[in-house]
């Protein structure tokens, strides 16, 4: 009997299978206070199972975790940056409409203090190469703009009007260091005022010469340089600046001062034309008298 029992593989495996069931069985059943070794082996195995995968799983699950908060972090300061961007582009543009805002105000309470009958006209270009030389602005003859009508801001003057089209001018201004005509300047020294010419400009000292001062005037730090009224082309009274030195002259016969220009030359955003009625009529008294010279001559 026993060796068709063992003979049959499959019948010895089962019956040996429910022995060791029953076994097991009895030593676990009832209140215990340790496990037995094959449970201990069993549990510790798969302890030991879940502790060799878990930490690879965890690493790999972690990873993925702070990449995708990386992304998140990456995606939110990309955000602020343009946040900022935006706040810091609104606060450029809001400071410089605070500027030009004052300056209109200024170019106002110049025009209404001083009564001066001006085109306001606003700087529309700049070239980088003559940035000393010249200015484009958006009036034109259309808009009462002539040719030698003097420029200024609401600190003083700034130059003169070179060329000017239907719609646009150039503005030769004060710092121009090539060739212009000088302007007939006074010194306003006391009760007294000192004649000078207005000619060219000192790029290192950043001041306008003002030559052809008679030898024994007596000019001082702080006093104002004005345009004359006897100027072919500028109005009186135009605030050029103020003596800061005095030297003598190119020839050793007259004196020459450093004049610091009133006006600033950096931010030229408004600008004024003067418009001044007496300067034009004598602008065609000249050009009668010469179409009068060229007529006679031609007869």
């Amino acid at each position: 009997m026993f060796s068709r029992i063992f003979a049959n593989r499959r019948l010895f495996m089962l019956l040996l299978s429910v022995i060791l069931l029953t076994v097991t069985v009895g030593m676990t059943r009832g209140e215990r206070t340790s496990l037995t070794w094959p449970e201990a082996v069993v549990k510790n195995s798969i302890a030991w199972l879940n502790g060799f995968f878990a930490s690879p799983a965890y690493a790999v699950s972690n990873w993925f975790e702070e990449w995708g908060e990386v992304g998140n972090l990456r995606a939110e300061n990309r955000k602020l940056e343009k946040q900022a961007d935006g706040y810091l582009q609104l606060k450029s543009q809001v400071a410089t409409l605070k500027r030009e805002n004052q300056q209109l105000k200024s170019i106002v309470g110049y025009t209404d203090k001083y009564k001066t009958n001006c085109i306001a006209a606003q700087t529309v270009a700049r070239n980088p190469d003559r940035w000393n030389d010249r200015v484009v602005i958006d009036q034109g003859t259309q808009d009462g703009v002539k040719k030698n009508m003097p420029v200024i801001t609401h600190e003083g003057l700034i130059g003169r009007v070179k060329d000017a089209t239907a719609h646009m001018a150039d503005v030769q201004l004060l710092t121009d260091t090539g060739s212009g005509p000088g302007i007939a300047a006074h010194v306003k020294a006391g009760d007294k005022e000192v004649f000078g010419l207005i000619e060219g400009y000192d790029t290192k000292h950043e001041r306008l010469l003002l030559k052809k001062i008679p030898p024994k005037a007596k000019l001082k730090k702080g006093q104002l340089v004005v345009t004359s009224r006897l100027s072919d082309i500028y109005s009186g009274d135009l605030l050029i600046g103020t003596v800061d030195q005095v030297t003598t002259g190119e020839f050793g016969v007259d004196q020459m001062a450093y004049v610091k220009p009133a006006a600033s030359f950096e931010r030229l955003n408004y600008v004024l034309v003067v418009r001044d009625p007496a300067k034009l009529k004598l602008k065609e008294h000249r050009q009668e008298l010469d179409s009068r010279e060229e007529g006679n001559g031609g007869e």
